[in-house]
């Protein structure tokens, strides 16, 4: 499997510079009816919303002069791209690790929140429709293998959210990459 290891930087708003990751799949893993990855068609559904968002494209334009702006030599022109999105907080598995921020999705032209983001406007934090992990329960005991004896679970880390924000200068605005010839994935 080949996947795609991204760093989000929030570019405005009282998280600022605020990073998160995530991983996107973008060869193997299940398979679909037709022997396409299924992790592959969710990427791609991602990646062209990005696109959709960063240039303002309403999703359900097919023209020419979208198809065109669409276009990707590969994912590295996805490099630098500023888009609207909402972000989830996913609570950790282990208590061992503290909760991750992740990309819930991205927001697009036509979308209340996206005309408020893009004019600048703070926008209110709204529970997300998608159902959160439940986090698993602790292993009361280590496995045998591992040499130690059961001890309290440790304090969790402190969340993302609750640390402050380290000082680093303003980010500049990624200019759109420019139309080119290359694969039509993001079309269809």
């Amino acid at each position: 499997m080949k996947m795609l290891d991204c760093e989000f930087t929030v570019t405005a708003g009282p998280h600022i510079r605020r990073k998160f990751w995530q991983t996107f799949t973008v060869v193997g893993g299940k398979v679909d009816d037709q022997g396409v990855s299924i992790g592959w068609k969710i990427s791609k559904g991602v990646f062209r919303a990005m696109i959709d968002s960063a240039l303002g494209l309403d999703s359900q334009d097919m023209s020419e002069a979208a198809k065109a702006k669409r276009m990707l030599r590969g994912l590295s022109d996805l490099h630098g791209i500023t888009f609207a999105a909402k972000v989830r907080v996913e609570p950790a598995n282990d208590p061992r690790y503290s909760d991750s921020n992740r990309l819930d999705r991205v927001v697009l032209p036509g979308e209340p929140e996206y005309a408020k983001v893009m004019a600048g406007e703070a926008v209110a934090a709204a529970p997300s429709n998608r159902p959160a992990r439940p986090p698993a329960a602790a292993a009361a005991t280590p496995p045998a293998w591992s040499g130690q004896a059961a001890t309290a679970p440790a304090a969790p880390a402190p969340r993302m959210w609750e640390r402050p924000a380290a000082a680093s200068p303003a980010p500049q605005p990624a200019a759109p990459a420019p139309a080119a010839s290359g694969p039509s994935w993001l079309n269809g």
